[in-house]
């Protein structure tokens, strides 16, 4: 799949015929809000991965997550 900017993006969308708007507008929707407090950074993904690939120090995954999102909270 390509990188696109922001700006190809949004002329693809603009592009869409009509009756394909409203249901990608809802999968954008639903991106939008999962990212405002669900995912978590590539960078935060890499550093959970790392930890839990370590073989002698084995950290449950739940710990992982919770950790990095206390350190992370605004």
């Amino acid at each position: 799949m390509p990188t696109l900017t922001f700006d190809e993006a949004i002329e693809r969308l603009h592009a869409l015929p009509e009756a394909r708007k409203p249901e990608i507008a809802a999968e954008i929707a639903l991106l939008l809000d999962q990212a405002d407090d669900e995912l978590l950074s590539p960078e935060e993904w890499a550093a959970i991965e790392a930890r839990l690939d370590e073989p002698t120090a084995f950290t449950p995954h739940e710990d992982v997550v919770r950790s990095f999102r206390e350190r992370h909270r605004k």
